[in-house]
């Protein structure tokens, strides 16, 4: 996905939002540049999950990759998760219809 807000600023707000998200096991590092990893606890429908956000700039805002998967890697079913959390974190992510309307 695209953003159009400075690459810090999502950085930030990627930083934020893995870090509100319920289940979040307190492990956001950034195992390189403009790279963020999380670590997601067990629960009673998976083994968990590593989420990385990857946050690069582009000419026209700032270039996001999120990619969710399963701790486990036998984990045969995730049952939506993976997709749950990229959705969420996308989400966090999109500027708000409020923001965009104040642009004009």
């Amino acid at each position: 996905m695209t953003v159009p807000l400075a690459a810090a600023d999502v950085w930030q707000r990627a930083f934020e939002v893995l870090r509100s998200q319920q289940g979040a096991a307190g492990s956001i590092a950034t195992s390189r540049p403009g790279v963020l990893c999380a670590s997601f606890k067990t629960k009673w429908r998976s083994w968990g999950e590593r989420i990385t956000v990857q946050v690069g700039q582009a000419s026209d805002g700032t270039v996001v990759r999120i990619r969710s998967a399963c701790a486990f890697p036998l984990q045969a079913f995730d049952w939506g998760r993976n997709k749950g959390n990229v959705q969420q974190i996308r989400a966090g992510l999109e500027p708000s219809a409020r923001s965009e309307g104040n642009r004009s």
